[in-house]
């Protein structure tokens, strides 16, 4: 099968570099499967589920905010924030649920749009722990 290099960047270096087969990732436009010799293009990343898929693995992370350049034989994904499943702390984000939601419904004295954000961020967490 075959494959493109995928690399992904956060604010804290290199987080991702290895040949993958596809990825799926939600843009603000619409949720893009990516295959090797795919077109290239720029486009903005929402938080979301990515799904990195190789010959052997099917893995699912939860991702932040950021950024897409796809080439021909290379993907590049800047991103806020990333996380595997096994590196989600459940608990912590259920919590910023619960905190946001609060937030939220009370409405006194906040950024809307932070904690909109935060809520985003951990119903997405919480999403992908769940995944089977």
């Amino acid at each position: 099968m075959k494959t493109f290099l995928l690399k992904i960047f956060t604010p804290y270096g290199k987080y991702y570099d290895r040949y993958v087969e596809e990825i799926v990732v939600t843009t603000d436009q619409f949720v893009l499967g990516i295959l090797p010799g795919h077109a290239p293009l720029v486009a903005k990343v929402k938080v979301s589920k990515l799904v990195i898929v190789t010959s052997n693995n099917h893995d699912i992370y939860a991702i932040g905010e950021g950024l897409l350049n796809v080439n021909k034989d290379e993907v590049i994904l800047l991103v806020d924030s990333i996380e595997s499943k096994r590196e989600i702390d459940i608990e912590r984000a259920k919590r910023a649920k619960e905190n946001a939601t609060n937030s939220l419904n009370n409405r006194y004295n906040i950024d809307v749009e932070k904690v909109e954000k935060a809520l985003a961020r951990a119903l997405n967490r919480i999403a992908v722990y769940e995944d089977e």
